[in-house]
Order: C-alpha cells, then structure tokens, then sequence
C-alpha cells in the first residue's frame, strides 16, 4: 500500500516501513496544493506537517485513504468531524514531544527565575546587575494539565515548588492531581497565588482568547508566565496591557503562530516578552519517539485493512498514550 510522506520520519523508522510499503517522501506536494490533489488519488496514508490544513476539499481528492498521520498537533488546521465521516484514522504523536516540551517549559522558568523577570539583564565583571530568585520555595501555577504538564509537575516538585493547577477540561477531584503533587484550584485562585505561570493548555477554537482582561486582572502583580500554547488563547491586547503595567513581569511564548510574526501585533517591541519559534517539542529524541510511533500505528492500519477488505473499524482516532 502506498504512503506519502509530506514530513520526513527519522531514517531508520521511514527504512522500516518502506520495507513493508510503498513510501514516497514528497515534501514540496506541501506547498502545491494542484499537485498535491492529483498525487492523493492512489494514497492510502498521509503523514503532514502541523501547518498544512486538512479538510474536506482536501480528503475529497483521497478516496482511498485510510490513515492521516502527524508527529506533531497543529491546532485547527485539521477537520476531525470530516475524516471520521470518510473512516480515515487520525494517528498523532502528541505525547511523544511531551518531555520536550516539559524540559523546555522548565528551563524558561528557571530562566526568567533567575533573571528576575529581566529578559534583558545585563552581565558585568561582577555577575548580573540584579539578584535574581531560586525557584525552590516559590508557588507554579500549571494552566493546563496536559502531557507536557504531567511531566513538568514532578520536576517542580522535586525542585522544592509548590505546585497548583487548573484545567477546563479536568475535574477538581479528578485522581490525576493527587497523583502529580498538584493542587487543583479555581483559575482565578491559582492565578491569584502563584509566582509563576506555565501554560500548556490544548487548544480548541472555544478557548480563543481565553486569557483575557477579566482572566489577568486575577494575577498575583509581578507574575511571571511561559506557555508553549497556542497564541490564540491570549488576547494580545490584553496581555501586552499587562505587562505594560507590572502586573505581569515578563512573559515567555513559544509559538509559531503567524499573528506573532505580524508587524502591528501588541507584543512587538515589549522588553518584558520573549517569542521563540516552538521550539519546546523539537527534539532529537522527540522525533523518534513521534517517528516509530507513527511508522508503527500506520503499518497496523494498512495491515487491517488488507486482511479485511476494508477501512479501519477501530477508533477514529489514535493520539499516543503517556509512557
């Protein structure tokens, strides 16, 4: 059965499933799309980079396809309810940049810990210009109990923070958080308490703007925030309103939304604010992790297929499980 790889897999995982399939690794069908119509016709799995949209029109031109793959989620550039509709199998690596991201999450708040909120500090012959803080003894607030969060917990814990938590999709008294050392509180209580703030909150088109005015009039004044979600969830206006007037020290977002590349956008020429380019799940561990993940989940799929004379009749959907 034939597979189109608009993302590259890592060598030894992409060998792997070549040798039991047909695979085309065909990058630039990514930004063509006539080109990338006529190719899908004889698909039966695609694996797509998170930018690229998949909808209705586009599966209108796969009739046979039966697995679209994705190492990493790209927000609401995929339409779920349509490839359900079509039996097509929704298989993402998600967890698999889990640690990454933890990892990444971490080191933005011992960074801005250290630097005092200072994304700008200065260093001389006699060390920072300013002191800077220990984040043992201090209070995190988790926004958002996701898998980068279920990892980035314990970390915290062990480094001596108290650690609080919130999620809109999570129960209070949910088992989870006893489990992970973390304290579940209101939004507004945990925002209201915590010295700093990691966002890892999944997104979903009905939290667009959600960190709001009324949301960051509840931060404890001086808090520091780093998020490796999407820019979507904050109203820029807002944030850049709060980080202009010390309630928030500095903020830290890893995001390649392209509103944070546009010129008029609010944040642009903050000093308290830092933007990288997502980087917090891109690394090389991660990417094996995602590779043979979906190398595996896509075989698995062709082979049922091929064996019943059918689509896939299991779930719709295959998200990577933590472990």
């Amino acid at each position: 059965m034939e597979i189109l790889l608009l993302e590259n897999l890592a060598a030894d995982a992409r060998q792997w499933l070549a040798a039991r399939h047909q695979v085309d690794y065909r990058p630039e069908l990514a930004m063509d799309a006539p080109a990338l119509r006529a190719r899908l016709y004889k698909t039966e799995a695609l694996v797509v980079p998170p930018w690229l949209r998949v909808d209705a029109t586009l599966l209108d031109f796969a009739p046979r396809l039966l697995a679209l793959g994705r190492i990493h989620e790209g927000g609401d550039n995929l339409d779920f309810e349509a490839c359900q509709r079509r039996g097509v199998r929704v298989i993402q690596a998600t967890s698999a940049t889990a640690r990454a991201t933890a990892e990444f999450l971490l080191t933005a708040l011992l960074g801005l810990f250290r630097m005092g909120g200072n994304l700008n500090v200065g260093f001389s012959m006699g060390g920072p210009q300013s002191p800077g803080r220990e984040i043992n003894d201090s209070v995190i607030g988790l926004f958002g109990l996701s898998a980068p969060a279920q990892m980035l917990a314990p970390m915290l814990v062990a480094l001596g923070a108290r650690v609080l938590g919130y999620d809109p999709a999570l129960h209070r008294s949910a088992e989870l958080w006893a489990r992970l050392g973390v304290q579940p509180l209101s939004l507004a209580e945990m925002l209201q308490a915590a010295d700093a703030v990691s966002m890892q909150t999944v997104y979903a088109s009905r939290y667009r703007g959600l960190v709001g005015e009324r949301v960051l009039q509840s931060c404890k004044p001086g808090q520091l925030w780093v998020s490796a979600s999407r820019a979507a969830l904050f109203d820029l206006d807002a944030l850049a309103q709060a980080l202009r007037s010390g309630r928030i020290t500095a903020c830290w977002l890893d995001s390649d939304d392209e509103v944070l590349a546009q010129p008029g956008q609010p944040l642009r020429g903050l000093p308290s604010v830092r933007i990288t380019p997502r980087l917090a799940p891109r690394t090389h561990e991660a990417y094996l992790r995602g590779s043979w993940y979906l190398a595996d989940r896509l075989h698995q799929t062709l082979e049922f297929s091929a064996q019943h004379g059918g689509g896939w009749r299991g779930p719709s959907t295959a998200p990577m499980a933590l472990g």
